[in-house]
């Protein structure tokens, strides 16, 4: 056999997608991945509860059905950099990009960049250039996401390029600012959640100083200096051991079984009610764009059944994430968070502070409560009446002389989801290893027992923490 056969014989195929950079760690618990990013970063709860969230979202890609989109919102320089790279750096399954302005091309030299996301997390550090753009480019964008989360898109061009893609999906990680929340989708169907990284004074000047002690105590050359540890600012063994947990998660959904976790009535109660809560703190009243900004029609909140799954599928995976096979009260926390970071706004404070009130609130009762501006809450309130969220009553507690001053009321519905997820925030934290009433014995939802007294809704619900 001469070298050539020998050579020839040698050579294998290589797959370049399947080619990485990073060598993964060995990791399989998120209590070791805590543990090593505590070794070298600043680690705060908020940025381990946005990273399980973020790893829940990362693996959701492999399960079948509508997938998950979600928003890391912070201030600049709240460490969503940070977060972003170390979610990217599982390579198999992740497909990072710097400046995301669409999913298709129309120019002939272009290329689409569905085909390259394709059962991948696309994790994308810094979307608030996506909200820099023009209207128009906007609208286009957003467009093309709300085709593809339904996994298929079709585009034609008047220069006749055309796009069309069926069966596919991929998940979602954007980093972005506060800003996101100047733009409302809701009336065209919203896709993403939010999750919220939040900082506080204190936390920032320990990690200045973490920060300032690292500069004058561990100073080290660059790369090019000869430098062979690499660049310390992308906590390449945070990124490794991330990788290897990432990888573990996603071999074990391509190897096992899916789980089936266990959960009780009061768990599809509390999701429902934090679909709602969604779907009221979004929902938009159209007006005309002029200076008199009048009512259009009396539209409605969008339906909660899209958000609701999204939020049944996070918990599934942080199943995965926290390794149980059942929804504990960890899990109902950060889903909650999930939820109510995606409604934070001025309407959502607005609808809780009349769903948590014993009788209906006047305007000024209610802006003194809320602190916002009468001129402004009124038009919200006008809003909301409009979208019937807000029912005002002008017939209780009517006075013997003088005009009656109307009160606002929710519809019963929403106060009944508002009061369930209020509930919740105020449940005491239990953590996974000492949840042992949350544990349901049987996946079959169960009725709940006696609520408790006092309890400001009527319908039987009871916290499993508290049984």
């Amino acid at each position: 056999m001469s070298l050539v056969d020998v050579i020839r014989s040698s050579l294998r195929q290589i797959h370049m997608d399947e080619v990485v950079l990073l060598q993964p760690q060995h990791c399989t618990s998120f209590q070791k991945l805590c543990d090593v990013y505590a070794q070298g970063m600043t680690v705060t709860k908020s940025m381990l509860d946005c990273m399980a969230i973020g790893i829940a979202t990362h693996i959701a890609v492999a399960l079948e059905g509508d997938p998950l989109w979600m928003y890391l919102v912070g201030s600049p320089s709240s460490g969503k950099s940070t977060l972003c790279e170390l979610l990217s750096s599982d390579e198999l399954h992740s497909r990072p990009i710097s400046k995301f302005t669409g999913l298709v091309s129309g120019s002939r030299q272009g290329s689409h960049l569905i085909p390259m996301l394709q059962g991948r997390c696309v994790v994308v550090k810094d979307g608030t250039l996506l909200l820099e753009s023009n209207p128009q480019q906007l609208a286009n964008v957003y467009g093309e996401l709300r085709d593809i989360f339904d996994g298929s898109l079709e585009a034609h061009y008047r220069n006749g390029v055309s796009a069309s893609f069926s069966n596919i999906s991929f998940g979602m990680i954007i980093g972005i600012t506060e800003r996101i929340y100047s733009l409302n989708m809701a009336a065209l169907g919203e896709r993403f959640l939010h999750c919220r990284l939040e900082t506080d004074r204190a936390m920032e000047t320990q990690r200045n100083s973490a920060a300032i002690t690292s500069i004058f105590e561990s100073s080290s050359r660059t790369s090019l200096e000869g430098n062979e540890n690499g660049d310390s600012r992308g906590f390449p063994q945070q990124r490794a051991h991330t990788a290897g947990f990432l990888s573990y998660l996603h071999g074990r959904l391509r190897s096992e079984d899916i789980l089936r976790p266990k959960y009780t009535q009061y768990d599809l109660e509390l999701i429902q009610a934090l679909g709602d809560t969604i779907a009221c703190s979004r929902a938009q009243a159209p007006r005309t764009k002029d200076s008199a900004s009048e009512l259009l029609y009396d539209a409605r909140p969008e339906a909660s059944t899209r958000v609701v799954k999204q939020l049944g599928r996070l918990a599934l995976c942080l199943c995965y994430v926290f390794g149980v096979d059942y929804i504990t009260d960890t899990i109902r926390k950060l889903v909650t968070k999930v939820a109510l970071d995606t409604s934070f706004s001025r309407q959502h404070n607005i609808i809780r502070t009349i769903a948590l009130a014993q009788d209906g609130l006047n305007r000024q009762s209610i802006a003194m409560l809320t602190s916002i501006p009468l001129e402004t809450m009124s038009r919200r309130i006008d809003d909301l009446v409009s979208l019937a969220i807000l029912v005002p009553n002008d017939t209780t507690n009517r006075p013997n002389r003088g005009r009656a001053v109307p009160t606002l009321h929710c519809a019963k519905w929403i106060q009944t989801a508002f009061r369930l997820v209020e509930e919740q925030i105020n449940v005491p934290h239990i953590p996974n290893s000492e949840d042992p009433q949350s544990r349901p014995q049987s996946s079959t939802p169960r009725q709940s027992p006696t609520p408790q007294k006092n309890r400001p809704n009527t319908k039987k619900i009871s916290h499993p923490s508290q049984r």
